[in-house]
């Protein structure tokens, strides 16, 4: 699996309300053409606004590990998992008394696994 199936969690992250501020050098996808990844060099004079609406956000690891530490979320494990019936890797995050673990075929998915339900936790919180 390569960054294919990391657009559709990319877009669960959206979803569950994880907001892009736009940096020269982050992976994008256009959402015209979802294949399309490329790298953002050149704004090319558009806003914020414009960017996020022309393209998808793909965040790294260390772009996720920055979203987990910003809502003070601890990155408790993250790792290969080998076991006699699979090879994945598992992530786990701890906030306050919720515990989130995940697991996926890179360490990239697993982690934004984790921080799709960590923003949906946050938004379930936010609304009690």
């Amino acid at each position: 699996m390569g960054t294919v199936p990391f657009i559709e969690i990319a877009e669960h992250l959206e979803l569950a309300g994880l907001i892009w501020q736009p940096e020269i050098g982050d992976e994008v996808s256009k959402r015209a053409q979802r294949a399309s990844v490329s790298i953002l060099v050149d704004p090319q004079g558009m806003t914020p606004t414009e960017l996020r609406s022309t393209f998808l956000w793909l965040p790294t690891v260390e772009q996720i590990v920055l979203q987990f530490e910003s809502r003070q979320a601890i990155l408790f494990h993250a790792g290969l998992e080998l076991s006699n019936y699979s090879m994945l890797y598992k992530t786990v995050v701890q906030k306050r008394d919720e515990q989130i673990e995940q697991k996926g075929e890179s360490l990239r998915i697993a982690m934004g696994l984790a921080l799709r339900d960590l923003l949906l936790i946050d938004n379930q919180a936010a609304v009690n």
